[in-house]
């Protein structure tokens, strides 16, 4: 098993995006992209933060918990770290998206809160995706018709997010099926809406060019992990 990451400005003046991974044992690792929330304060402190606690986390309590309580319980943790800073800097308003892949021999294990997303491909197929926790998928589920003005308008809106004072009860964690040469793309809104997500599937971690190429006209912060199993 393989990955790589890879992260830019883009258009914008600072980078928010974190992308961490690590091996927890011979055939467990995890894999995480959190994406800094916009209009609030140190976008990219939270999402360092959050990154940092989640693998932190699993590491120390990977044998104590089922992986999907691991997961749960990582993020609940990056969410008290969150609050614990927001305090230290008088109450300011931080927070990010995020979202997790743990690989644990011939399973994955998916956690996401807000509109990152996990890819799953098969011979260059889709076959798995994540669903985005944001206002204008919620009313396309509800069939609710969107103008091109207002799907721009609405399309940055998250309703999940670790901002250090919600309720993460309900953190979603999914079971998936895996098979040899299967690729994760671990990935921030940037990429899959400025760049594409089937560009990075032959990304090997060697030559960056090609992606560097798009920062001058990527609007955001573009992330993203490669798992290659």
């Amino acid at each position: 098993m393989e990955a790589f990451k890879y992260t830019n400005k883009g258009g914008r003046e600072s980078n928010q995006d974190y992308a961490v991974f690590k091996s927890l044992s011979d055939d467990c690792s995890i894999y995480v992209v959190v994406d800094g929330m916009g209009g609030y304060e140190q976008g990219d402190v939270a999402a360092k933060i959050i990154g940092d606690a989640v693998i932190e986390y699993a590491e120390s309590n990977k044998d104590e918990l089922s992986p999907e309580e691991l997961l749960k319980e990582a993020i609940t943790y990056s969410n008290e770290n969150i609050m614990l800073k927001r305090i230290a800097l008088g109450g300011v308003k931080m927070g990010a998206v995020i979202v997790v892949l743990m690989v644990i021999k011939d399973c994955a294990y998916i956690s996401w809160l807000g509109d990152s997303r996990v890819y799953q491909f098969r011979k260059d197929k889709e076959i798995y995706r994540t669903e985005d926790h944001s206002v204008v998928n919620d009313l396309r589920k509800n069939n609710i018709i969107l103008s091109q003005r207002d799907t721009e308008r609405y399309s940055h809106i998250v309703n999940r997010a670790i901002m250090g004072d919600d309720d993460l009860s309900d953190i979603p964690v999914e079971k998936v099926d895996i098979q040899p040469n299967d690729i994760f793309i671990l990935c921030s809104d940037g990429l899959y809406n400025g760049i594409g997500v089937t560009s990075v599937l032959k990304f090997d971690g060697k030559d960056k060019s090609y992606l560097d190429k798009y920062s001058n006209r990527a609007a955001d912060n573009y992330t993203f992990i490669k798992v290659a199993i």
